[in-house]
């Protein structure tokens, strides 16, 4: 009979080889228990009551502050070390450091560092008053030709060529600003060419227009209105802008559009707020595109910024779309339709008045203690 290699034989039995290695193996694994017992079991008996321990193999490190004194209370201040955690969250939540002085955790910025920026925004300016100077003689032809609804489309686009630049407005040198688009602070009598004297350039021919002057007695306007845009296309490119002011265009720009334009105050006769608030909105995105990065990485201004300029084009391309692709009058806007591009503006303004003092180029001032009374 042969035995297989395992020492099983044809029968089906166990040889004795089989049995020999089966006790060999029990042997070995109770040897191999045996060992890790002994490992576990402390040196000098096997009692249950001895316990492990650690050989010490280094010295006692010192538990002393090696400080000259115990602090007990906020460098700087006298807030106690206890109360840190409460005093300070209470103090940066309003605004003030740990000596109750202002306080900001963003760094001010150098004035240098808005150069490019300002340089950029030149550029764009440059490019709209080109825009203006090739409107203007349109404007021109169409007041000289006597139609009233063309001299209208005509006056719409270089009022909103101009509203574009945005943020140079006074800043241009002397009178030239007011020459162009001259709107007095007061207006008297019943909005009549005669008690409006103080109405020039692109609002004076708005006044004739939509108060039914005859277009061909407004060329004379349109003739001074050509000659001052040659002297702004001559003037922008050696207008300075302060890092503050143009800090503050971003907010600004929007601002004077809600207090002018979609209140009516300086668009009376035409109604034309939407319009010049669109235009608002692109001098201003455009300054917002040249101030990113150094808005990057300061607090969230960028990101509530960025997350509220569509909002507001969105709502003026809506109200744009549902006008057959023109901007309304202000008289034309449904209560919907104003009510919406009201609060969208809110909320746009709100963002934007972050801006300002996330770009600061100068430290906040040291405001002196009241003293105490002797």
């Amino acid at each position: 009979m042969a035995v297989s290699p395992l020492g099983i034989s044809d029968g089906g039995k166990p040889s004795p080889w089989r049995r020999h290695a089966r006790l060999i193996a029990g042997v070995a694994v109770l040897a191999a228990i045996a060992l890790i017992a002994a490992a576990l079991i402390p040196s000098g008996g096997s009692s249950p009551s001895k316990r492990f321990g650690v050989a010490a193999v280094a010295e006692r490190a010192s538990t002393t502050s090696p400080g000259p004194a115990r602090i007990t209370k906020v460098f700087g201040s006298n807030i106690p070390a206890k109360n840190y955690g409460t005093k300070i969250a209470l103090q940066e939540n309003q605004g003030i450091d740990a000596n109750g002085q202002l306080a900001s955790d963003l760094s001010p910025l150098a004035p240098s560092a808005f150069n490019g920026p300002v340089a950029a925004y030149k550029r764009y300016a440059e490019g709209w008053a080109t825009k203006l100077a090739v409107e203007v003689p349109t404007l021109s032809a169409a007041l000289a030709s006597g139609n009233r609804a063309a001299s209208e489309r005509a006056w719409s686009v270089a009022f909103s060529d101009y509203l574009h630049l945005g943020a140079v407005y006074g800043l241009l040198p002397g009178t030239l600003d007011a020459r162009i688009d001259g709107m007095p602070h007061q207006l008297s009598g019943n909005g009549s060419a005669g008690a409006l004297t103080g109405v020039a350039g692109l609002h004076r021919i708005e006044l004739g227009l939509w108060t039914g002057a005859p277009p061909r007695s407004l060329t004379q306007w349109a003739m001074q209105l050509k000659a001052d845009v040659v002297t702004l296309r001559r003037v922008l490119p050696t207008v300075e802008i302060d890092p503050l002011d143009y800090a503050t265009r971003a907010h600004e720009i929007l601002e004077d559009a809600q207090r002018d334009f979609l209140s009516g105050t300086d668009v009376r006769w035409s109604g034309a707020g939407v319009l010049a608030t669109a235009a608002g909105l692109a001098a201003t995105q455009e300054v917002i595109g040249t101030l990113t990065p150094l808005l990057q990485g300061r607090d969230n201004t960028l990101g509530e910024v960025q997350s509220t300029l569509p909002q507001l084009q969105a709502a003026l391309n809506r109200i744009r779309a549902a006008h057959h692709g023109t901007y309304p009058t202000l008289g034309q806007l449904a209560t919907s339709e104003r009510e919406q591009l009201n609060g969208t503006m809110d909320g746009t303004l709100a963002a934007l008045s972050l801006v300002p003092g996330t770009l600061e180029t100068t430290e906040l001032p040291v405001i002196p203690k009241i003293p105490s009374k002797p």
